[in-house]
């Protein structure tokens, strides 16, 4: 029996593929928790409507579900600490601190009190980031 070279390319290339394919991660189509347009697989911050998906400190947890300024992976003393010197400062002064900024809006106020409120005494996240190029305290 001869096996025709078309049939061999085929299931030689699937042999291939196949491997890649399932190690490519989650696939676009679904669930949006927060209603951002971006889907829990590949959102930094499922919990909270975040499009922007801004990530200062670049550690996979967008910034609206991240307090833990110190990156020691919790939020805590040392972040209300880090918090309480940049408040309110805007961008380009020298107290400006970005990632205290977790509204993105600028400046660093209220709101994001309130969200360090929120976040106090946890650990950030959700992510579904997953853990490619992270720092060792990473989102979960």
């Amino acid at each position: 029996m001869r096996i025709q070279p078309i049939a061999f390319i085929s299931a030689f290339l699937l042999i291939l593929v196949l491997p890649l394919a399932a190690a490519a991660g989650p696939t676009p189509g679904g669930v949006d928790t927060d209603g951002d347009g971006i889907e829990n697989a590949f959102d930094n911050c499922s919990s909270r409507s975040n499009a922007s998906q801004k990530d200062v400190d670049h550690d996979g947890c967008g910034d609206l579900c991240d307090a833990d300024f110190d990156q020691n992976g919790v939020c805590g003393l040392t972040d209300f600490g880090i918090f309480k010197s940049a408040f309110g400062s805007s961008t380009g002064q020298p107290l400006y601190n970005a990632s205290a900024d977790m509204d993105c809006n600028g400046v660093v106020g209220l709101t994001d009190f309130g969200l360090l409120k929120i976040e106090f005494g946890t650990t950030a996240g959700p992510s579904g980031i997953t853990n490619a190029g992270r720092k060792p305290i990473a989102c979960p």
